[in-house]
């Protein structure tokens, strides 16, 4: 055997031990809105003045491109070739606006990324401290808010949302927080449907 064909043979077994340096592929996930049971049109708000949700506070870890999951009490997994589509807060608040706009009477939800007008708005503020997910996908969120009013008037509360896992948790990061976003739609539907039109100011 020739010396070329030797060091053909060499660099052959080389690719198939390293992979000739390839990398598994990426993909890409997006977060997307879910259905209510019932429709919001057949709910009846007090408050008539539109809602447009402000940008989403999450916390630091998620600001990523790649998906994390917890692997421990103190530890986390990053998942270098599955990555975000989108910037996530962005991804959060496009569906969280669009989850409540499908659970509240028409016209009540503004679009987020609406050009600046004269109409009063009520602003709803949402800053997410936890939002993570372990490696059977069980979700766990908490999340803070406020919604105010056009006159300074506003309410606020937290929200805790655990939701149970069966799966090996990669690419079933993204439906696992879509799910935990439309329980959290769910309750926030209902304080806009109940809020007066006016409320008193917290201390």
């Amino acid at each position: 055997m020739s010396r070329i064909s030797l060091c053909a043979i060499e660099v052959l077994g080389c690719c198939l031990l390293l992979g000739c340096g390839s990398s598994p592929p990426t993909h890409y996930y997006m977060l997307n809105v879910i259905a209510p049971a019932a429709s919001g049109s057949d709910s009846t708000a007090t408050n008539k003045i539109a809602v447009r949700l402000e940008p989403v506070a999450i916390p630091p870890e998620l600001d990523r491109p790649e998906l994390l999951s917890h692997s421990g009490p103190y530890s986390v997994h990053i998942a270098d070739s599955d990555r975000w589509a989108a910037p996530l807060e962005d991804q959060i608040r496009r569906v969280m606006s669009d989850d409540l706009a499908t659970r509240l009477p028409p016209g009540l939800m503004a679009d987020p990324n609406e050009p600046a007008t004269n109409e009063p708005r009520r602003l709803l503020s949402i800053s997410i401290a936890q939002f993570s997910a372990d490696e059977r996908c069980a979700m766990s969120a908490h999340a803070s808010w406020t919604l105010r009013g056009p006159k300074g008037d506003s309410v606020r509360g937290t929200e805790q949302v655990q939701l149970s896992g069966s799966e090996p948790c990669a690419g079933a990061i993204a439906a696992a927080m879509s799910r935990a976003l439309a329980v959290l739609a769910d309750r926030l539907a209902a304080v806009i449907v109940a809020q007066p039109e006016s409320v008193s100011t917290g201390p």
